[in-house]
């Protein structure tokens, strides 16, 4: 069971995203934003979680790893790419 919503979620944890966001800014990348963040952390980081609480979750904003994070940014959460190959691979094989 959830305790909160993404949106209360997200206002208790908007100022630690937004040093992370500020962090990565100062280390050259400038086109991170706090939806990449915030997106990043409910689709990947927090996916199969119960319910990680307010210092885990705050944890896992300091700590994340900019490589993980272009990563998601660029290719989209994990599990996205084998569904496409594997529709791709379906549809060459029935021509």
């Amino acid at each position: 069971m959830r305790m909160g919503s993404d949106k209360e979620w997200y206002d208790q944890l908007e100022t630690a995203i937004l040093i992370r966001v500020e962090d990565f800014q100062l280390m050259g990348y400038r086109e991170i934003k706090a939806e990449h963040i915030w997106s990043f952390l409910v689709e990947v980081v927090w996916k199969d979680q119960e319910d990680p609480r307010l210092h885990q979750r705050i944890h896992d904003i300091l700590q994340m790893k900019i490589a993980s994070l272009m990563d998601f940014i660029t290719m989209g959460p994990p599990g996205e790419a084998k569904k496409e190959d594997t529709s791709l691979q379906l549809t060459e094989g029935q021509e």
